[in-house]
């Protein structure tokens, strides 16, 4: 289960008449069309409650940040930085092995094993999320003191202990139910769930001017409210949602397959998390709380940016599991180049206001007080934009059984990351910190890619991709520039702007003729599944095909 051999998918002879040839060779597209459909229906439904949740997740901050110090909101970064870390190892890596392994039984029609995934995926998780949560409390305080004199944090940290286990189990479900292609569950007991508890505790706290401990104190509350409740959905749905008679299943084979399988993405997790979090973490160590403020606005607001590629993924990953276990490696290689280009065509725009209007992005939604992380978001907003550019590879590689290169790779960048940090954070600041994420960040990518292309030929590295993007970072610049010289800027010519962006890409695409007959089989699903009529549309985009 763990390095599986990618074989060429031979075309079943009987489905000529839905294939199709173009130049990436033939490929059902019958297949391709209802696998899009099933990443635009997800993606969509997610696309809601994941743009809710984050936008209530930046409401929370908002609310810290109104109501208390900078140097409480530093804290608070600290005591997320470090319950996601220490929930992130406890999961074992399951949080990608259970939804990988589940899909490929599935995808290879051998559904008796998945009981025993879900029974052993359950029971690793919770006793690695138990164990890590002990280590946390037990040395909260001497983890506390690299970052911060004061003893306070050392509590908000043991808060954060108790919180640990009900974060690895409602993970863990989430990729239960990801595995069946499911996405309301990851909306209601996750993202959309999880902030809004935030949010509605953070308001009540902050309106009842309550000591700031009780806002961490909440939010460890909500995460272990959830998991409970997640919990008991689960039993009462595993038959009726997911044709499940057991809700485990002990086959000890499967057990350890899925342990050796999942362990190497613990790797991959522990350094993505480094990755993620070693510049907050180094900014407390070397800096002071108010720069871990001042940098936890740009990270979230440049996270924008990467929505739709999580949004995607997470309905991606298990139809690329799937697809593997069948062979279909060419249809999957088209997906892989339709969902890329998307996700690029959907986040350019606003990569591109984080780019050329900074200031009045945080000054809107933080205050002048802030005007520190103007660099780091424009340093940022390129390297999550860029991660788009390079697809889902991760999660392909992961659905092809290639964890231990995912292992090896991304314990380089990490270790890179920590290194660059350390280098830049004491000679620029948090402006080094976003150079140093930005580096590893798209080094990481692009060794993926380097990987991927080489065992599938699968890459997103196409003249149709990038014509339009090149195209519009001109015209916008120009755009820009105009506008500067004959107006004086204001909040509501920077959102017209972002409207305009929008409009100047969607011409690039026209003129660069950058869409396939793919993207107008989006279309019809589209127009299929909302009953909007779209032939205008469809009838201008057949011109430029």
């Amino acid at each position: 289960m763990g390095e599986e051999k990618i074989n060429n998918p031979n075309p079943d002879p009987k489905k000529e008449e839905n294939q199709e040839e173009d130049n990436d060779g033939s490929y059902d597209q019958e297949l391709v069309t209802e696998s899009l459909g099933k990443v635009g229906k997800g993606a969509s439904i997610l696309f809601v409650g994941t743009i809710l949740g984050i936008f209530f997740n930046f409401l929370t901050r908002v609310v810290i940040t109104r109501f208390y110090t900078p140097s409480d909101y530093g804290m608070f970064n600290l005591y997320w930085t470090i319950l996601s870390i220490f929930a992130a190892i406890g999961s074992i890596g399951l949080r990608n092995g259970i939804q990988r392994n589940i899909s490929y039984y599935l995808g290879k029609d051998d559904k008796e094993k998945v009981p025993a995934i879900i029974g052993w995926g359950l029971a690793i998780g919770l006793a690695g999320g138990i164990i890590f949560a002990i280590g946390l409390f037990f040395f909260s305080d001497f983890i506390a003191s690299f970052f911060s004199d004061d003893p306070i944090l050392g509590y908000y940290f043991k808060i954060a202990a108790l919180a640990v286990p009900s974060w690895v189990i409602t993970t863990a479900m989430v990729s239960v139910f990801r595995g069946f292609e499911r996405t309301k569950e990851r909306i209601l007991f996750q993202t959309f769930g999880r902030y809004t508890l935030m949010l509605a505790f953070a308001i009540v706290v902050s309106l009842l001017s309550l000591p700031f401990q009780n806002v961490i104190l909440s939010v460890s509350i909500g995460i272990i409210s959830l998991s409970i409740i997640f919990f008991i959905y689960y039993l009462k749905n595993k038959k009726d949602v997911l044709g499940i008679k057991k809700a485990f299943k002990w086959d000890i084979s499967l057990g350890k397959k899925l342990l050796i399988f999942s362990l190497p993405l613990l790797l991959v997790d522990i350094m993505y998390r480094v990755m993620g979090w070693a510049d907050t973490m180094m900014i407390g160590y070397f800096l002071t709380e108010d720069s871990v403020g001042f940098y936890n606005v740009a990270k979230p607001l440049s996270k924008f940016i990467s929505t739709g590629l999580s949004i995607s993924l997470f309905i991606y990953s298990p139809i690329a599991a799937s697809l593997y276990a069948k062979e279909k490696i060419q249809e999957n290689k088209i997906i892989y180049t339709v969902i890329t280009k998307w996700i690029c065509f959907s986040t350019l725009p606003i990569a591109l206001v984080f780019v050329f209007y900074p200031r009045w992005v945080i000054s809107f939604l933080f205050g002048q007080d802030y005007m520190a992380a103007v660099i780091p978001l424009q340093i940022l907003a390129v390297t999550f934009f860029i991660n788009n550019f390079m697809g889902p590879n991760g999660a392909t590689l992961t659905a092809y059984g290639k964890t231990k290169f995912l292992m090896y790779a991304t314990s380089s960048a990490g270790i890179l990351n920590i290194v660059l940090n350390g280098l830049l954070i004491p000679f620029y600041g948090i402006i080094g910190a976003a150079v140093a994420t930005s580096i590893s960040f798209v080094s990481v990518n692009m060794i993926r890619v380097k990987k991927l292309k080489d065992i599938s030929s699968i890459h997103s590295i196409k003249f149709e991709i990038i014509k339009p993007i090149v195209l519009t970072i001109s015209l916008t610049g120009v755009f820009v520039y105009l506008l500067r010289f004959f107006f004086h800027l204001q909040i509501v010519l920077v959102a017209f702007s972002g409207i305009i962006f929008y409009l100047i890409f969607f011409v690039s695409l026209l003129v660069t003729k950058s869409f396939s007959k793919d993207d107008i089989k989006i279309l019809l699903l589209v127009e299929k599944r909302s009953g909007i009529d779209l032939t205008k549309i469809k009838k201008l985009l057949k011109k430029f095909v």
